[in-house]
């Protein structure tokens, strides 16, 4: 291909995508839980509220650009675990850690997806990203301070129209962080004889970052010019 055929068919496909791009942006609103050493060990279930922002960039029928902010408390207590150990463990352990997070990634529809054209309205749909988030945490035993946390998130979810130009999903998405103190106890380091420091007798494994949880739903409005694919995709 020549040099200025090549630069035509660039910029017919870029006059494509720009046309067939829509925008969304909306709300969050759901729960939070998280996965840790202290507390419930059911992945999903959230006790906490969750709230956020979000904006999409469906650039193909097929996948969009993402990125979200959200609010939310993540709390853990020994005392509410269907763990045996946990909830008879001495000491009992508890905290509350408020997070700031801000994430963006890849949406990828299984089917095609469009709020614009009639048939491409709904779909199941998964997500993959990179996150980071400021952390407050407290707990009963002085683990206090802000922290930042790195994360992968991923998750699924299914989502449709709900009215013109409007439209609804429901979603669930795990981060993975790269700590094991978002809860404010870190790993202790215990002696050759495998007890902890004098004076402390907290238990935490070490072999195990931590992880929380998003569920709920969101709801988006769509704006721009969309709905009008050349290609076959």
């Amino acid at each position: 291909m020549m040099p200025k055929q090549l630069i035509t068919y660039l910029f017919l496909l870029s006059s494509t995508y720009a046309f067939a791009q829509i925008n969304e942006t909306g709300v969050f609103l759901g729960g939070s839980n998280y996965i840790g050493d202290i507390g419930r060990t059911s992945y999903i279930y959230p006790n906490s509220y969750a709230v956020g922002g979000i904006y999409k960039w469906n650039m193909h029928p097929h996948y969009s650009i993402r990125a979200t902010y959200t609010y939310s408390k993540l709390t853990g207590d020994d005392s509410q675990s269907k763990n045996s150990f946990r909830k008879y463990r001495d000491p009992s352990l508890s905290f509350t850690n408020t997070l700031h997070e801000l994430a963006a990634g890849i949406e990828y529809h299984f089917f095609k997806y469009s709020l614009s054209k009639i048939g491409y309205t709904q779909t199941p749909y998964i997500i993959i990203g990179a996150s980071v988030a400021k952390m407050d945490i407290n707990n009963k035993d002085g683990g206090n301070g802000s922290i930042f946390s790195y994360s992968i998130p991923f998750g699924l979810g299914y989502k449709m129209k709900l009215a013109p130009n409007v439209g609804i999903a429901f979603e669930t998405s795990f981060r993975y962080t790269f700590r094991d103190d978002i809860d404010g106890y870190p790993f202790q380091e215990l002696d050759e004889d495998g007890n902890p420091p004098p004076g402390e007798n907290i238990q935490i494994n070490p072999n195990n970052n931590d992880w929380y949880v998003f569920t709920g739903i969101t709801l988006v409005y769509a704006f721009g010019r969309g709905g009008c694919y050349t290609g076959k995709f």
